[in-house]
């Protein structure tokens, strides 16, 4: 430790000399992601170097409209890099107004700096609920700190002259002074993130399930890959000495794997809780981390803190009751003792604003600060004895039977009650009240609406407090809060007992800060998703335990530096607003993954089954572009910001499970059946003047129609119940879709046929029908489900029938034309897909 006088601490010229030597508190190493990370991390991806590497083949062999995928490959690029710097901006922004400073001492004066500003070797103040900004050495006794950062567990440390304080640790108890060791990217803190790159933050329940299922994709893409390759080029009997032929194989493959690569899909996770974060920091709301939006949408139960959450934590002392008939001396006593409080809270402050200072003399021999676990602080005086104050039930063995009943009435008031005990020197004298001090704060104006909606939004309320619970009920009565209160005291010792009585329990009063944290994991292990809000130095323990901790803005720097959340203007009314913006989240993610991962599913399907049957891949990247935008891309980026704000406790992974792999498969095996179709009958072969023509192109038009005429159908499936907003992008997408294939220009550069057959249809109802066959059969609780069922398979069985009667009808036709039609289709189709990039 640095001999630097720890009265008057550095000089002006000492700080200048370590400021030229570069020993200030700046890091280079910034917690999240640099602009640089997140453009490399929306950049540098397996599926976009796949997708490149398609574009760049393509290119070689100039097939010039199928590498236009590559443009929606940058744009979801740029618009994910774009949101996500965007949001990270706007946090950087916020996080100013929540930024403390630290008291130093120098030329022998104190004076706050930014905590920038430390230079090595400074003395600076460390106070109750407090961060340390650097690494740094006690130069004074009397601090407890956590340092659950570093070694992971939330125990109090204690520190005295000469021990070493880690930067990034929270001040929990007492305040002493300090003398900074390293600063900036020497701090321990520092070292430890570069180590991490960046602090890892938690990824929501969502993201988990969305990279679990790219990871799967991730997996299996490199061998589909290669068999598609193996199919394209060796079971396929092409000709590759055909430069024609080579080309066919390869816009396969391309077409394939592009088709495999659901590019939209983590677009649409970044894009929709960036938009979040932006959308709340205009609600001076600092949203911590990006997947804390989607974990409060799915919080069921909400624990708040009483003072400063739903009152305004502004206490005011109602009435003083005297037990002794120096009234003058008492009220002296109480106002030499908050003196003794360094770190004032709300109730002290109210007491110093009402007793004032103390005009009286005294000799202290003994001082024990006030702490969150004890609830009291006690001094000892010369000739005087002993006098505590705290909690009115903690503070005394006993208490008169007047004492009792004004206690009783004022608890019934919901005052907060204090007491004042003294203790005589006389041996074995007790502890006996004084003084009864009555403080009241107000509940907030908006808590009893507040605490409504999240009643009707069917997120339990709890109310956890030091206070006593009989005030705390109170209160809550007043903001419309009714349940069973019970105090720590009489909390069971049985672990099972606990978790039952956490959960039947509303108020919890008189609970340290540990018990906080107790209570929030029973909540967890009952699985409840629990939010805390708390703006305390007592309530930090709870606040890390939870799944969604929101801080108040005019809490302490430790309780905002573990939230998630940090409501800037202590706006309490703001917080429907944030579980509105989650479950917005939450409802549009999980309706459009399921169409951005359908077109994975029936890709795969088709891919397996032409495989095993040695055929081509039947369609081109520039195919699937017209059903792409309008019926994935562009509602996906409409639904993505729409206002759904219902509950949804439907997993994301059942979602995909009901809704993408029924329809995934059954559009798969139908672009199959109706490619086989087409080699056993004359669907889309005529025999005209003599000779058979294939028109691979009516093909290409009717499978495009059929996948996108049912994942129209999905997007209604995912849309229900209909609201205006939804009804409209439905009817639009639809409109623009089938409307697209009357315009020549469009249908001819996409390589499809303009609308001229209803052939379409057949199929398309077929797979309708399908897949609300296997949902009937999967969904148990369907109501009516036997009759649905019924009426189901026997539309299917109907349209079945017809499809044969019709095929049958056109296959004898064509016989009676030529008899030896069977003999040449096979060669003419596959002729047909060979020459398909030719045919005009």
């Amino acid at each position: 430790m640095n001999q630097t006088n720890i009265k008057t601490g550095l000089t002006e010229k000492e700080v200048e000399t370590q400021k030229k030597l570069g020993h200030v508190n700046i890091t280079t190493t910034k917690a999240g992601n640099s602009t640089r990370d997140i453009i490399i991390k929306n950049t540098m991806t397996l599926f976009n170097l796949l997708n490149v590497i398609l574009a760049l083949v393509l290119l070689v062999i100039g097939s010039y409209k199928n590498m236009l995928f590559i443009f929606s490959i940058i744009s979801n690029t740029g618009i994910g890099i774009y949101q996500e710097i965007k949001a990270k901006r706007t946090i950087e922004k916020l996080s100013l107004l929540k930024e403390s400073h630290v008291e130093v001492i120098r030329d022998g004066k104190n004076i706050e700096i930014a905590k920038e500003a430390l230079v090595l070797n400074d003395l600076f103040y460390l106070k109750k609920g407090g961060q340390v900004p650097v690494d740094a050495v006690a130069v004074e006794n009397g601090l407890y700190v956590d340092e659950s950062m570093i070694t992971g567990e939330s125990d109090f440390i204690e520190k005295s002259i000469g021990d070493f304080i880690y930067s990034g640790s929270l001040v929990m108890q007492g305040s002493a002074k300090a003398q900074v060791q390293a600063v900036g990217d020497q701090t321990f803190m520092s070292q430890l993130m570069k180590e991490a790159t960046t602090l890892k933050k938690s990824r929501s329940k969502i993201q988990q399930q969305i990279d679990k299922i790219l990871k799967i994709i991730v997996i299996g893409i490199v061998p589909i890959t290669i068999i598609v390759v193996l199919n394209q080029f060796f079971f396929s009997h092409l000709n590759l000495a055909v430069s024609g032929q080579r080309e066919v194989a390869i816009i396969g493959v391309a077409a394939t794997i592009t088709s495999l690569i659901p590019e939209g899909l983590v677009l649409l996770t970044s894009v929709a809780l960036a938009v979040g974060v932006v959308k709340l920091s205009k609600m001076n709301v600092l949203t911590q981390e990006l997947s804390a939006i989607e974990t409060l949408a799915r919080v069921d139960v909400l624990c708040l803190d009483k003072t400063g959450t739903i009152t305004e934590g502004k206490m005011n002392v109602e009435n003083v009751l005297y037990y002794s008939e120096d009234h003058q001396k008492i009220a002296e006593v109480i106002s030499y003792l908050i003196t003794q409080d360094e770190e004032q809270n709300s109730s002290m402050v109210a007491l110093k604003q009402y007793f004032g200072n103390s005009h009286r003399t005294f000799e202290l021999l003994d001082y024990t600060p006030f702490t969150s676990e004890t609830k009291k602080q006690t001094m000892r005086l010369k000739n005087e004895g002993t006098f505590t104050l705290g909690a009115f039930d903690l503070v005394a063995n006993t208490c008169s039977p007047q004492q009792e009943k004004e206690i009783q009435n004022a608890l019934n008031q919901g005052y907060r009650i204090l007491a004042l005990a003294h203790k005589s020197e006389q041996e074995h004298a007790q502890n006996r009240i004084v003084s009864l001090v009555l403080l009241k704060d107000q509940p907030k104006k908006e808590a009893k609406r507040i605490l409504k909606y999240f009643a009707d939004q069917g997120t339990e309320i709890k109310i956890i407090s030091g206070d006593h619970p009989k005030t705390v009920s109170n209160i809550a009565g007043d903001v419309g809060l009714v349940g069973d209160y019970i105090s720590q005291s009489d909390f069971p010792d049985d672990v099972v007992t606990f978790q039952k009585m956490v959960e039947e329990k509303t108020i919890f009063g008189r609970v340290t800060p540990e018990r906080k944290r107790d209570i929030i994991a029973s909540l967890q292990k009952n699985g409840h998703t629990v939010g805390m809000i708390g703006d305390g130095i007592n309530d930090i323990l709870a606040l890390k335990k939870s799944d969604c901790p929101i801080a108040l803005g005019s809490g302490n720097e430790a309780t905002k530096s573990v939230a998630q959340f940090v409501l800037l203007k202590n706006d309490f009314s703001v917080l429907p607003d944030i579980l509105k913006e989650g479950r917005k989240v939450i409802n549009n993610i999980t309706r459009v993954a399921s169409m951005n991962l359908l077109r994975v599913i029936y890709t795969f399907v088709l891919t397996v089954l032409l495989v095993l049957t040695q055929h081509l891949f039947p369609l081109e990247s520039i195919n699937l572009m017209l059903m792409g935008i309008f019926t994935v891309g562009v509602p996906s980026a409409l639904l993505v910001l729409e206002k759904d704000e219902k509950r949804n406790e439907e997993d994301i992974l059942k979602k995909i499970m009901k809704n993408a792999v029924p329809t995934g498969i059954v559009i798969g095996i139908c672009i199959f059946a109706m490619l086989i179709l087409a080699y056993k009958f004359p669907i889309y072969t005529v025999f005209n003047e003599g000779q058979f023509v294939a028109h691979y192109k009516d093909y290409v038009s009717d499978v495009t129609l059929v996948i996108g005429s049912v994942q129209l159908f999905t997007l209604y499936l995912l849309c229900r119940p209909l609201t205006r907003f939804r009804a409209m992008v439905i009817t639009g997408m639809t409109a623009l879709f089938y409307g697209t294939y009357f315009i020549p220009p469009v249908t001819s550069f996409l390589g499809i046929e303009p609308l001229k057959s209803f052939r379409f249809i057949i199929p398309t109802v077929l797979c309708i029908l399908a897949i609300l066959l296997v949902r009937l059969l999967m969904d148990q609780k369907q109501k009516n489900q036997k009759v649905k069922l019924i009426l189901v398979v026997a539309s299917l069985a109907l349209f079945l029938s017809f499809s044969y009667v019709k095929v049958k009808q056109y296959h004898t036709k064509v016989m009676t034309e030529n008899v030896q039609y069977k003999q040449i289709l096979i060669e003419t189709w596959d002729q047909a897909q060979l020459n398909k990039a030719q045919e005009k």
